[in-house]
């Protein structure tokens, strides 16, 4: 006879009432939707919601979110779960105009996590909400008006040209040009003397500290995915534990190079027409809001205290400029020129509109000599199209929201999310959308197609407020380098079946190489 002992029954038993009591825990959270009369066609995996694909690395998460609106076709709205944390996709374009505009004050956030007594970096436009958002909004949209902006075009043109020159040895020999490495390190050159106020040179020297800097910033990293991690599944638990979103010894690089340049220029007397400038004008008190384009969007007047503007909120704006300059408008050249290799009727008719412009005006580059190029916006628009540098727009509601034509209300906390990528590439909105058809954005086009069918830079209030800065550079780059050279595929390429927004089609290390010669002017 085979006696067991008792100790370990109990532990097998207790094992077994825990497993069972987690997974009836799980299954009665997955209802959690069903329970608010809100549908959800796809099936829930027991443990990873709908993430396992983009979980397990299978897929990114553009992809993931995209795939779950083409599988709901003939919904408005579909409930699903990231892990067990529910979330509202949003599918039908009417609702999505109201959450971006008619019912801004009830999704006035992006529910985003973040901590500024931590991290003071993170206490920027992008990340902040309510009254502390609105004032700061207010403060920095005349630092974005055409009139500012049209002052920065010669910083842009600038580092366009010595990218030119970069490439001038790779033209004579007639070699490949990984351009994905070349348009990060020209953004870093960008942003780095618009947004920070001084050269870095990364064109030229590959490894500068900004250069280096800034391919760790967008790294994955064991914080990153832990992080990742429990905004998924516990996102309290990110400032309970005090996990950082950005590494402390490049949150300090950031921040003692703009206090260093701050204190500089204020010692010297030094005055420049760049973002840094206008940000400094910001913190001495100055209203840049005296020009005639520059108009406040918000009443600020709702009783709350004012928004200090203090060296942390002046660093933290540098520093989301660096993140979301040097990786959307990176990220948007490397595709655009890919399919300007692929497609060289586009790119001869875009060299064909240069020509022109160049014989005009003499070489000589301006904001307003860009808006007589309209094949070249079209081009760029088309390429946000194809592969928006933000796949998904997200809103936190802040009150609950009932849902146009629907007996479906939805609860304060709850996030919503817009399938930028899905519906750039739906076939209802886009004939052929795997097609990259700049035509697609003539005045007539535009004037044909819903208005939010195209969302590279959100809609609304939270709108991108460096859409023109970011429009500006990438057609100064591509204006500089058509006019020099043609790109063509390099033979070595390898590309994909489906084209990934998040994975350069490449040479098996990751790198995007094109082929250029001299132009023959």
């Amino acid at each position: 006879m085979v006696f067991f002992d008792s100790s370990l029954l109990n532990l097998v038993a207790y094992g077994i009432v825990i497993s069972t009591t987690f997974y009836f825990y799980l299954r009665y959270r997955y209802t959690f939707w069903q329970r608010q009369g809100c549908p959800v066609p796809l099936k829930p995996h027991i443990i990873y919601g709908h993430t396992k694909e983009v979980t397990k690395m299978k897929t990114w998460v553009g992809k993931h979110y995209a795939n779950i609106y083409y599988n709901t076709d003939g919904y408005k709205f579909v409930g699903f779960y990231q892990f067990q944390k529910p979330k509202l996709m949003l599918r039908d374009l009417n609702i999505i105009k109201d959450v971006f505009t008619k019912e801004f004050s009830t999704f006035p956030n992006r529910g985003i996590v973040f901590d500024d007594k931590l991290e003071p970096l993170t206490g920027n436009l992008l990340t902040l909400e309510g009254h502390r958002w609105k004032v700061l909004r207010n403060k920095l949209t005349p630092a974005f008006t055409i009139g500012k902006i049209k002052n920065m075009i010669d910083l842009i043109d600038g580092r366009a040209q010595e990218m030119v020159r970069v490439l001038e040895k790779s033209a004579v020999i007639g070699e490949q040009v990984e351009f994905k490495e070349l348009l990060a390190r020209f953004s870093t050159d960008v942003i780095s003397i618009v947004a920070f106020g001084f050269e870095t040179n990364s064109l030229t020297n590959p490894d500068a500290e900004f250069r280096r800097v800034g391919r760790m910033l967008f790294s994955t990293s064991l914080e990153t995915i832990i992080r990742n991690a429990l905004n998924a599944l516990a996102p309290s638990l990110i400032g309970l534990l005090k996990v950082r979103s950005i590494k402390k010894e490049y949150a300090d690089f950031f921040y003692n190079v703009v206090n260093d340049t701050v204190k500089y220029r204020e010692e010297n007397g030094i005055q420049r027409n760049d973002f840094l400038d206008l940000l400094m004008k910001i913190k001495r008190g100055q209203n840049l809001a005296s020009d005639e384009d520059s108009k406040s969007i918000f009443d600020e007047n709702d009783g709350k205290e004012d928004f200090k503007f203090t060296m942390d909120v002046l660093a933290a704006q540098c520093f989301v400029w660096f993140i979301g300059g040097y990786e959307t408008s990176s990220v948007t050249l490397t595709f655009t020129f890919f399919e300007l290799a692929q497609n060289l009727d586009v790119q001869m008719r875009a060299q064909d509109e240069i020509d022109s412009v160049l014989s005009k005006y003499d070489g000589k580059l301006t904001y307003e000599i860009l808006q007589e190029m309209p094949y070249l916006d079209m081009i760029v628009s088309e390429a946000l199209r194809k592969y928006p540098p933000v796949p998904n727009l997200t809103r936190k509601a802040v009150k609950p929201y009932k849902l146009p034509n629907s007996d479906f209300t939805l609860d304060k906390g709850l996030q919503v999310v817009i399938p930028v990528y899905g519906i750039h590439n739906d076939p209802e909105y886009w004939p052929e959308p795997e097609k990259f058809i700049p035509e697609r954005f003539t005045e007539e086009e535009k004037r044909n197609r819903p208005q939010y069918a195209y969302l590279p830079f959100g809609a609304g209030p939270r709108l991108c407020i460096g859409m023109r800065f970011g429009m500006m550079q990438v057609k100064v780059a591509l204006f500089r380098i058509l006019s020099t050279y043609n790109i063509s595929l390099s033979k070595s390429m390898k590309l994909p079946m489906k084209m990934n927004p998040k994975t350069i089609p490449a040479n098996p290390d990751g790198g995007m190489f094109l082929h250029i010669t001299k132009r023959k002017n």
